[in-house]
């Protein structure tokens, strides 16, 4: 996998303004069934991990769970993240489908 390749296309969901972080907004738009994808950082608490990771199989929304929280933040220009969800359903497949390429 190249974590690269998926961070700067991660910044490009974010300029076409298809990516919601944070928990509060990744929580909103899941339960608004408006999530393709959502990816958790590696180093995002237990409790976090958990959470998400039942709320992404409740909706059915794919999850990958990856790097860390400083460059899932750098990659869409924030401060650091811990959950980032992405909105639209090709983004979403281009994005598994780097990941799954390993």
């Amino acid at each position: 996998m190249n974590r690269q390749k998926i961070y700067s296309f991660l910044g490009l969901c974010q300029r076409a303004g298809k990516v919601v972080s944070g928990e509060v907004g990744v929580s909103t738009n899941l339960k608004k069934r408006k999530l393709k994808l959502v990816i958790i950082a590696e180093d995002a608490s237990e409790n976090t991990k958990k959470t998400y990771i039942n709320e992404s199989k409740k909706y059915n929304v794919s999850l990958i769970i990856l790097g860390d929280k400083v460059s899932l933040g750098n990659a869409i220009g924030k401060e650091y993240r811990s959950i980032v969800g992405i909105k639209d359903k090709n983004m979403a497949e281009n994005l598994m489908r780097i990941y799954s390429n390993k």
